[in-house]
């Protein structure tokens, strides 16, 4: 039956026009089955009437404008469609007639109680289904789905002793459900492929309207622990159940309930986010922030925090003049504290502590000047919520970065592949209401996802929130893209910004629009992506971000269990007059921006020749670059890089050994570039996995300063010998380390490394070389071998050098330190330069190019 046109134009969602082309393209589906002849035609009127849908607020599919973008893919790449996408569009066809005609089919679903979740507990929940008015058929499944970015337990359903087992019942006594799996696809079963999911089906008796079904999660009936929630909070966490309503294959998706989950009742530690440029005796706010031990905010009662004013040249001495405010307790796990002081110039990093001492931290660093000729401003331009194959809701996404992170400026780039109509349209009311807030300059904007093969993917950002977005769904490959942003805008007005993992295409861009290049993420650092664009001539800046998927904007930790992203979030730096929308929007566009791993705010102020990083001038006989710069821990090295290589270094934590005790960094790193000279996704990651061992000296102390995931990285001596230290620590692209304190240490010191096997790891998604196997390896350095206070270990893995480091450090060095280098050497056209800064604990800060002479485009016979 063909649903026909509605008396009342207004009640119909559909105008008159696409209503008739649904109901031509529902006969003809009933007709004949989507093939390669037809799949184009009916994916057009598809996408037109699944948007109509989803702004009229009915619930669909998740995956719809997937297949969408799938369809019009394989159309531009000249590939034919395969039978599983045809077949889904046929799917997709009936199912949406079926929410026209029959909203109320699917019944309802809801969660037996609504208590938030504290993350990382063990738990029995139950999700209860209300058949709805299609009865569930001998043969119909209930599939047992869940969310990709989630370190929560694994469900299953086979042992009913062991943890995380799910069980099903029903209220017709009648009804029995057979353990089975199903593979699904997309947000909810596996990103790039079909994932093996758990389902019940039904055998018996028919499951008529009314009738219910109770989903155990954490059954513990029979002797299981029950089932551990996921560690990070979210403000919406929801446990997707799809349906296969008579068992052939069709799987619906009702309305999904959705719960809180919160922040463990213990407060692990605190961080403080202030400002990082503020004018002497200009008043500015504070975030402090109380955090469980997975960077939850607490659940716990709030302490009383005391806030004080960092030396130097802050006064000296513990009265009143060097307290800036206290925070009574009780208050929110985070506090926004306002109209903060600070009345002398120089480099302050506040000190915030509890009332009793137990918790404290060093904020930010913060230049204090007489009058500020620029901001640096901090913003974040890469990262996804529920809406794609992430967790939360957009608003929360939003207060994060407003209440918990206190970024100045957020561009959140959800997958097109997965947007709809009704989501930009709530994407641009989100970024026009946060934006006139005052707290936060919001751009709306989407990431541009298609495979490295087609272009790689690519985050795009507007100034202005009225803006229409140009998906893979109609430009389905790069140039595509280019045409179609430049065709409905002013170059001004829009930024694209390439990534590496999955890969931008350096052999070709668009100059008016890509402006940045993104080169540190979660997904780890790749300094060298950024050079393959600029070694070709494009004039491209730099920034970092996170790509996370938790909704936690700005202050990220990395998401053990979820595929390769597995450091601490970047964030995008902008040297800007002011923080206003134009005025970061332009300094974004006009390369006034650098990057920062982690997210402590490396401080960085860069000029080549006395102009400001982004800049092109004509070349010079001498060319001077001086750096400002100021840490949150120590800075290690400063390099200079010209057209992609290092031409100066200078260290700042150079020690002796001196018998009474030293430390040593120990650092591993790997380079993260791709295979060959062929477009190609970086080198997954590498684990440093096995043991150290201290030969002729002790071994006094351990930190575990240069890790920063909590989860897959550590390392621990053996309690069984004295100097030995078991590891497991993951790299790509940078130094992850640890420093070991050595008492009555020596030019015979040595230090033993047996690594064990391991295997390259993470989403390398391309077809240079599988991920490669790495053997055991066993080396021994000697301190003695050690040159200006340093030695390199090389480990060849096909074309890349791993390295085991060492270094003997001063860790009292200052975290603040000025730099010059002149460069002499003849200049030609095109040249480039930037800075890289290096903290003790792997924390870098890249500037954005100087360019001197005049820039060629450098084009090789492949393009």
């Amino acid at each position: 039956m063909v649903l026909a046109c509605t008396t009342d134009a207004r009640e119909d969602p559909l105008s008159r026009s696409l209503r008739r082309r649904v109901e031509r393209l529902e006969k003809a589906a009933l007709a004949e089955p989507t093939d390669a002849s037809n799949y184009l035609d009916r994916v057009s009127t598809l996408w037109d009437w699944g948007n109509a849908l989803a702004l009229a607020g009915e619930k669909l599919p998740v995956n719809w404008p997937r297949d969408v973008a799938n369809a019009r893919t394989a159309d531009a790449t000249g590939k034919a469609p395969d039978q599983a996408l045809l077949s889904t569009i046929d799917q997709r066809i009936r199912e949406f007639g079926r929410t026209e005609r029959e909203p109320d089919a699917l019944g309802e679903l809801r969660f037996a109680s609504s208590d938030p979740l504290e993350g990382g507990s063990w738990v029995t929940l139950a999700q209860v289904w209300t058949v709805g008015s299609r009865p569930l058929q001998p043969g119909g499944k209930i599939v047992i789905a869940k969310q990709l970015a989630t370190d929560q337990g694994r469900f299953q359903h086979e042992d009913p002793k062991a943890e995380h087992y799910v069980s099903i019942r029903s209220s017709d006594p009648g009804a029995r459900f057979a353990p089975t799996k199903v593979l699904l696809l997309g947000m909810h079963g596996a990103f790039r492929g079909n994932a093996p999911t758990i389902a019940f089906e039904l055998q018996g008796g028919t499951l008529d309207p009314g009738e219910t079904v109770t989903v155990t999660y954490g059954d513990r009936s029979q002797g299981s622990r029950g089932w551990r929630t996921t560690t990070f909070a979210t403000d919406e966490f929801m446990l997707p159940i799809y349906l296969d309503l008579d068992g052939k294959g069709d799987l619906l998706s009702p309305r999904w309930p959705s719960l809180q989950v919160v922040g463990e009742a213990k407060t692990a530690r605190v961080i403080a986010f202030a400002p990082s440029v503020v004018a002497v005796g200009e008043p500015f706010d504070l975030i402090v922030r109380a955090e469980d031990r997975s960077w939850n905010r607490s659940s716990a009662p709030t302490p009383a925090w005391e806030i004080r004013a960092g030396a130097p040249p802050a006064p000296t001495g513990d009265g009143p003049d060097r307290t800036l405010s206290r925070v009574a307790a009780g208050g929110s796990a985070a506090t926004r504290v306002e109209g903060l002081r600070l009345e002398q110039p120089g480099t302050f990093r506040l000190e915030v502590r509890s009332a009793d001492g137990s918790l404290q931290t060093r904020s930010n660093p913060i230049w204090v000047e007489a009058a500020p000729r620029r901001r640096i401003l901090w913003g974040e331009t890469h990262v996804h919520a529920g809406l794609s194959e992430g967790q939360g809701t957009p608003e929360g996404l939003f207060r994060y970065a407003v209440e918990d992170s206190r970024l100045d400026f957020l561009g959140y780039s959800e997958h097109d592949v997965w947007l709809d109509d009704a989501e930009w349209k709530k994407l641009q009311e989100l970024a026009r209401r946060y934006s006139e807030s005052g707290n936060l300059v919001a751009f709306l904007g989407y990431e541009w996802t298609a495979s490295t093969e087609n272009g790689g993917h690519h985050n795009v950002f507007f100034r202005t929130a009225d803006r229409k977005r140009v998906p893979a769904q109609e430009a389905p490959v790069l140039p595509d893209l280019y045409r179609g942003l430049a065709a409905a805008n002013r170059p001004d007005d829009v930024l694209v910004i390439p990534h590496a993992h999955e890969a931008g295409d350096w052999t070709r861009s668009d100059p008016d629009l890509e402006r940045l290049v993104e080169i540190y993420s979660m997904h780890g650092s790749f300094e060298f992506f950024g050079n393959l664009y600029l070694k070709r001539g494009w004039r491209v800046g730099f920034v970092a971000a996170s790509d996370e998927h938790r909704a936690k904007p700005g202050h990220t930790p990395p998401i053990p269990a979820l595929g390769p992203l597995l450091q601490i979030g970047g964030l995008a730096a902008v040297i800007a007059p002011e923080k206003s929308r134009d005025a970061v929007f332009d300094a974004l566009r006009g390369y006034s921006s650098y990057a920062a791993s982690a997210d402590q705010r490396i401080l960085l102020d860069a000029t080549l020749n006395g102009q400001g990083m982004g800049t092109r001038q004509d070349a010079t006989a001498q060319r001077r670059i001086e750096v400002k710069t100021s840490g949150t821990a120590a800075i290690d090295q400063i390099d200079v890089v010209r057209n992609g290589e290092v031409v100066f270094t200078r260290h700042y934590l150079d020690a002796p050994l001196e018998r009474g005790g030293s430390w040593v960094q120990v650092g591993f790193e790997t380079p993260s570039e791709v295979f060959d000279a062929v477009r190609e996704n970086p080198r997954a990651w590498r684990w440093w996995q096995g043991r150290l061992e201290v030969t002729g000296a002790r071994l006094a102390e351990l930190r575990t300063t240069g890790l920063d995931n909590p989860i897959e990285d550590w390392a621990r001596t053996d309690p069984e010998h004295s100097g030995a230290v078991e590891f497991h620590i993951g790299t790509r692209g940078r130094r992850d380390s640890l420093l070991l304190r050595l008492e009555d240490a020596g030019a015979d010191t040595t230090l033993r490394f047996r690594l064990d096997p391991t295997t390259e790891w993470g989403y390398l998604g391309g077809t240079v070389r599988p991920a490669a196997e790495i053997p055991a390896h066993d080396a021994t350095l000697r301190l003695g071998d050690l040159v200006d206070g340093r030695l390199e270990h090389d480990i060849p893995v096909d074309v890349h050098t791993d390295k085991i480091t060492l270094q003997v450090v001063d860790l009292s060095r200052p975290l603040d330190q000025t730099f010059e280098y002149t460069d002499t050497a003849p200049a030609s056209g095109g040249d480039y330069y930037y800075v890289r800064v290096t903290q003790i604990d792997g924390a870098r800060a890249w500037s954005s190019p100087f360019w001197v002479g005049e820039i060629r485009r450098r084009v090789t016979p492949a393009e």
